[in-house]
């Protein structure tokens, strides 16, 4: 696909996102109360029954619907999860919060969640991925997706950027020993047949911020088509595999530690991309 072409479906994708500022909105807004009360009074079921029904009703327009994840006498759960979109994001410096690298449009994943433990009720919104403008334009123009199926294509890589934070942020012993501090790390991770390349950032959605997290989020910044690798990229990719079971394996957590530290490279955030 031409450049330009790509670059006008892009816009056009993250334009017909919803804008983050929904979600924000209903955060502050009685819905969100009434969305908490709905479960908390389902949570004292012993089964589901409609809870995703009396819930779902009450987080629009922010999220469509929620999901159950799980109902048993240990936990209760259900969730949402929407792509958004950010018409200013802006990418902070990791080792000063201050220093504002650049800004950019982006989609992000927000994920919802409500969860009870016995009498104890939690709901919280989470961002942990993002993709930006020039990513879902180099995934048009090199053909590793179509305006068709663009929105299936950035949550399933969105997913993907999702799932590596949540494992980094497990707890497991891993290589990016700066990952929270002031360093920068590059990742090429596969997709189809090329690589995406994701970069641990600090940002803030100038509507509002959801990353009190210590955890950088995980930003695609680009995509490379299978002649634009180099062999060391190739290298890194190798025998790329990510469980996304609640309970990790001994084995799965052992693989997915060694394929990262082969994989991360240290990197000034000021870099907007790795190539254009």
């Amino acid at each position: 696909m031409y450049k330009k072409l790509a670059a006008g479906h892009a816009t056009s994708f993250i334009q017909e996102r919803p804008s983050l500022n929904e979600i924000t909105n209903w955060l502050a807004s009685p819905r969100r109360e009434a969305a908490v009360l709905a479960f908390r009074e389902s949570a004292f079921s012993k089964k589901p029954g409609r809870v995703v029904k009396r819930v779902s009703k009450h987080v629009r327009p922010a999220f469509e619907t929620v999901h159950l994840a799980q109902w048993d006498k240990v936990l209760k759960a259900v969730f949402g999860v929407r792509l958004a979109s950010v018409r200013e994001t802006d990418v902070f410096a990791m080792y000063n919060d201050e220093e504002k690298a650049f800004s950019e449009r982006s989609v992000i994943i927000s994920d919802l969640m409500f969860v009870a433990r016995g009498h104890e009720i939690q709901t919280t919104i989470n961002i942990s991925a993002n993709i930006s403008h020039h990513a879902i334009s180099r995934l048009l123009e090199r053909g590793a997706s179509t305006p068709e199926t663009i929105e299936r294509d950035v949550l399933q890589i969105l997913q993907e950027a999702r799932a590596l934070r949540n494992f980094l942020s497990s707890g497991v012993d891993h290589s990016l020993d700066k990952l929270m501090d002031d360093m920068t790390y590059d990742l090429m991770v596969p997709y189809g047949e090329g690589g995406l390349v994701l970069r641990t950032l600090r940002i803030n959605a100038t509507q509002k911020s959801f990353f009190s997290d210590p955890m950088p989020v995980f930003s695609v910044r680009t995509f490379l088509d299978r002649s634009m690798l180099s062999s060391r990229q190739y290298e890194r990719m190798e025998n790329f595999r990510l469980s996304h079971d609640p309970l990790i394996s001994e084995e799965d957590c052992r693989h997915t530690v060694a394929w990262l530290r082969k994989n991360a490279e240290e990197t000034d955030p000021r870099r907007r991309l790795v190539v254009e």
